[in-house]
């Protein structure tokens, strides 16, 4: 049974009395395009109505069927945050990573008339099998506006010292993810005009780990982007990610993922691609105890 890929809009065909299943750990957007469905899930089994958009949390189980009288035409993508390295700000990417993502409701049902449906039927209907980038940004558009409301409103403690707290928040918790590996914590604390000791505080007391252990965790992801979507050799990863020891990144790899970095590249091609071995949320991981050590 086809899987909804991550931002591209596949099509899924049921004929009559047949069920779509699946249970990825991603996001995932789908839009019953046309015909009579119903949502199987035991606790709460309900008909879908043509136009009717579902929103599925990572690794809840979904099971359309379609009805006996007809075929059903479906339209979904995959979202994976884990996916988009260098996207994200930190503040973002941490909504993702801690959880806070999960505030969302775990199966919504979001009505024909509703504006990310109507945006969802108005990208379907122009996608017939097409990969190109303006129709992928198209769909993390719709992707980003549905959880935009929510990540407004993801807390943000506040520091101790009030001036330093506020430069904190408008340099380092809106910085690209990927920018915060070209600056060291010193360079960063006296960014936001506060001792080494107090900047440490507080992306502590925002991000849950130090500056250090943070940019260790992007190199990480960023070398796992590498593995899925290149042919470069894994020394050549190691080094675009920030890595002159080979064997310090097989390491810090296989302990971030539970993979060898070659093992890891192997899997991914015999599944499709690397969106399908990925759990998306930190918690979900085999975590860290890598302390960052300088590449």
């Amino acid at each position: 049974m086809k899987i909804p890929g991550h931002l591209r809009i596949e099509e899924i065909r049921l004929a009559p009395g047949r069920e779509w299943s699946d249970a990825t750990e991603a996001w995932r957007f789908v839009r019953v395009s046309s015909g009579a469905a119903y949502w199987m899930e035991p606790a709460r089994p309900r008909s879908l109505s043509e136009g009717e958009l579902l929103v599925l949390a990572p690794s809840v189980k979904a099971v359309v069927r379609a009805s006996q009288l007809g075929e059903v035409v479906l339209h979904g993508f995959g979202f994976a945050p884990g996916l988009l390295c260098g996207f994200f700000t930190l503040e973002e990417r941490h909504y993702f990573e801690s959880g806070g993502a999960c505030g969302v409701e775990r199966v919504q049902f979001l009505p024909s008339t509703h504006p990310l449906a109507r945006r969802f039927g108005d990208l379907a209907a122009r996608a017939s099998g097409s990969r190109d980038l303006v129709q992928r940004a198209e769909v993390l558009g719709l992707a980003s506006a549905f959880f935009i409301d929510d990540l407004s409103r993801h807390p943000a403690p506040v520091g101790r010292g009030v001036s330093a707290q506020r430069r904190f928040q408008e340099i380092v918790c809106q910085m690209p993810d990927s920018e915060l590996l070209l600056h060291t914590p010193e360079r960063l604390a006296g960014l936001c005009g506060c001792s080494p000791r107090h900047f440490n505080r507080l992306f502590h007391e925002r991000f849950g780990d130090s500056p250090r252990s943070r940019q260790t965790e992007l190199r990480l992801l960023k070398a796992r982007e590498l593995l899925g979507t290149t042919d470069a050799k894994i020394i050549q990863v190691a080094m675009d990610s920030g890595y002159r020891s080979l064997s310090l990144f097989n390491s810090l790899f296989k302990r971030r993922f539970g993979l060898t970095p070659s093992s890891w590249r192997r899997k991914a091609s015999r599944t499709g691609g690397q969106s399908r071995l990925l759990p998306w949320r930190t918690s979900e991981l085999p975590r860290k105890n890598a302390k960052s050590t300088k590449a």
